[in-house]
């Protein structure tokens, strides 16, 4: 089983930086086994994280790169993908808001940030 990759996991962090137990766990043991996982900090731009785009991006880099460390300080070389879940929220409402703007700027930015750290 520890030839290889077998299975995947999706971790998320409790924004605003926070990596609870339970997903800390996680990454401990797939990273420990060898096994893929894709960090992916949510954040709800205006709830959880700053209102602007750079703002949200820059809390989710900063929650998703401390995944990947601790990941790598299991195991040294454990697959890790950079994962990204970035939206705003409805300033009226407070209900999360898909599919707008914000999100897709959110979701540009944080491939490029992927791509500049050389992550997959």
């Amino acid at each position: 089983f520890r030839a290889g990759a077998h299975c995947y996991t999706v971790i998320n962090t409790n924004s605003p930086r926070q990596l609870d137990i339970p997903m800390a766990q996680g990454i401990i043991d797939f990273a420990r086994a060898g096994q893929v996982l894709i960090i992916t900090p949510f954040c709800l731009a205006g709830a959880m994280a700053p209102i602007t785009v750079a703002g949200a991006l820059t809390l989710q880099h900063a929650e998703a790169l401390a995944g990947l460390t601790l990941a790598q300080i299991v195991r040294p070389g454990a697959p890790v993908v950079y994962g990204s879940f970035s939206s705003n929220v409805d300033m009226k409402s407070g209900a999360p808001a898909f599919g707008t703007p914000e999100h897709i700027k959110a979701t540009l930015g944080a491939g490029q940030l992927a791509r500049y750290t050389g992550l997959p």
